[in-house]
């Protein structure tokens, strides 16, 4: 099977933003340049489940995901989705039907406040031995050039070892969070309690942990889930 390029989901901004709140600035010396928060998306965003997310009935929010999403959304940086998305190399699913999956995905975010600002995806199995299937970099390098993003300077919550090596070849600050992965990774390997920057129940509570660590506070309220 031939190698596949990773793509890449803009979101086009279909309704007014969230008013943006200030918080530490980049000490990077360079106003040209971005910090960004990255997310991984199964066992993150969706409820992880056996087998591959091959259609958007597979698909579900995790509690909190949403207005946790909706108050990173206020840093006024840019939120990119990275992704393994296998089930595309494996013939389970179209890269029709993964956009189709984030589209509507997509939406639900807007729909409750929030905004993601670009989703990368790697489409190939780990047999390829591609260079941006997570831990690789090729997803966040990607994503960066895109942006102009500085990802030393940039926050990654992630539930899993691969998520991980990333976050750590790349120098950013990973949150590891305990849904989806995270619970059984931190049984089989305890060290990664010391390893991660930050752990966390839920990306509910990774989002408070950042918000706190910039000295950013929003405001809370209900959350509005997704139709």
């Amino acid at each position: 099977m031939g190698r596949m390029d990773a793509s890449v989901l803009l979101n086009p901004v279909t309704e007014p933003q969230p008013q943006p709140i200030q918080a530490a600035p980049s000490t990077n010396g360079s106003a040209q340049t971005e910090r960004a928060i990255f997310l991984d998306r199964d066992g993150v965003i969706n409820a992880l489940r056996p087998g591959h997310v091959t259609g958007w009935k597979a698909f579900q929010f995790l509690p909190g995901a949403l207005e946790a999403i909706r108050q990173l959304s206020l840093l006024n940086w840019p939120i990119i989705v990275a992704t393994n998305q296998s089930a595309i190399g494996r013939g389970l699913l179209s890269a029709d039907g993964l956009e189709e999956i984030h589209g509507r995905m997509l939406a639900g975010v807007e729909q409750a406040g929030g905004r993601i600002d670009l989703i990368v995806h790697c489409p190939h199995m780990p047999e390829d031995e591609c260079t941006c299937r997570k831990p690789e970099p090729g997803l966040f390098h990607d994503a960066a050039e895109r942006l102009n993003v500085t990802l030393t300077e940039s926050y990654f919550v992630g539930d899993t070892l691969s998520d991980l090596g990333a976050a750590q070849q790349l120098g950013m600050t990973f949150v590891l969070v305990r849904t989806g992965l995270g619970s059984m990774s931190l049984e089989e390997q305890p060290l990664l309690a010391r390893q991660a920057d930050w752990l966390a129940d839920s990306i509910a509570d990774a989002s408070q942990w950042i918000l706190e660590r910039e000295d950013a506070v929003v405001d809370t309220r209900p959350e509005r889930q997704a139709a």
